[in-house]
């Protein structure tokens, strides 16, 4: 289920003109897409610090899917010793490829749902606004169980909470939508299935905006 909905996902972000609108305008073009990306950045950073504070102050070996048009990539490099990048889309990809974070090796295409990576490839696996597109969760915890499959000890992924104020507003005027939020309770369990556990959570505006950002660890 997770890798049809994937498929789906491809087709979306390989439309024409996607991959071009996330590497320019997507987080620049206005105040509220600014204010935004600084706050997102601002928490994953205070996430991967705390990571590798409890890691014993280094991040050895990152994965960013989806890496999208490399909008993270400079924060995970300066944060990590190696960080590999994957999207299932190809523009995406060849966007990433250019954006000048990646230090080594080039993005891959490639699905969060099935990943081409062996078990244990990573000590953190960065999955930011993925997880909000997947209805179903089963179709969640499919992906959560990836990433837990080839990360080595944490998660830092995002989702969408119901109980804010944007969902509460989507509910009450009936908006069809391809984001679907869920409940902390429900992420918990279905990170809990996928053999991780919450370490630490935050809100981009606790109670307003839907996005959560949440530091996983895989249990023993």
């Amino acid at each position: 289920m997770a890798e049809s909905r994937s498929r789906e996902l491809r087709a979306s972000y390989e439309a024409e003109g996607v991959a071009e609108h996330y590497a320019g305008g997507r987080w620049s073009g206005s105040r509220h897409a600014r204010r935004t990306h600084r706050k997102e950045l601002r928490q994953v950073a205070r996430l991967l610090g705390w990571a590798a504070e409890a890691s014993g102050g280094a991040l050895g070996a990152v994965l960013d899917v989806p890496c999208g048009a490399g909008r993270f990539q400079p924060l995970l490099v300066a944060s990590a010793g190696r960080v590999t990048a994957a999207d299932v889309a190809r523009p995406m990809v060849e966007r990433a490829r250019g954006s000048g974070g990646i230090p080594a090796a080039p993005p891959l295409q490639a699905s969060a749902a099935a990943l081409p990576f062996a078990a244990d490839s990573f000590d953190l696996v960065f999955c930011f606004r993925l997880l909000h597109h997947f209805a179903q969760p089963a179709e969640r915890q499919a992906v959560l169980a990836e990433l837990a499959r080839v990360s080595r000890r944490w998660a830092l992924v995002s989702y969408f909470d119901a109980a804010s104020f944007q969902a509460w507003r989507h509910r009450v005027r009936g908006r069809r939508t391809v984001r679907f939020a869920q409940s902390n309770r429900a992420f918990d369990q279905e990170s809990a299935a996928a053999g991780f556990a919450p370490r630490r959570r935050l809100w981009v505006a606790r109670g307003i905006s839907e996005q959560v950002l949440a530091l996983l660890e895989r249990g023993s």
